[in-house]
């Protein structure tokens, strides 16, 4: 477990370094994130030690939602006066996000095949 761990704590940082250097927008979790998947991919399978950990840390999922709930409950004026411009702007990532992923997954098998 504990080097499934140090997978996804180094990814993390690896991000955070990334993100640093070039200055990037983009939470250092979600470059960790990237970075990982690529790592996987070029790799084409999981190691060991990063599916156990994965298999552990599966069942808590619903803790990490905690802090996002608050966040909710914690920025409540901001969500009345701005609500319908963020609840817009979700919609149109995930209608953008379902349309794009299919041809983003099929130029990645495509590319990955040869």
């Amino acid at each position: 477990m504990l080097a499934g761990l140090l997978y996804l704590i180094g990814f993390q940082l690896l991000g955070h370094l990334l993100g640093a250097l070039l200055g990037l927008p983009i939470p250092a979790a979600v470059l960790g994130l990237v970075l990982l998947l690529i790592y996987l991919l070029v790799r084409g399978q999981v190691p060991p030690a990063l599916a156990d950990t994965g298999a552990v840390l599966l069942p808590l999922l619903p803790l990490f939602l905690i802090p996002p709930s608050v966040g909710i409950i914690e920025y409540g004026e901001l969500l009345r006066r701005d609500g319908v411009a963020i609840a817009l702007a979700l919609l149109v990532s995930l209608l953008l996000t379902f349309l794009l992923v299919p041809y983003l997954f099929q130029f990645f098998i495509r590319l990955f095949r040869r």
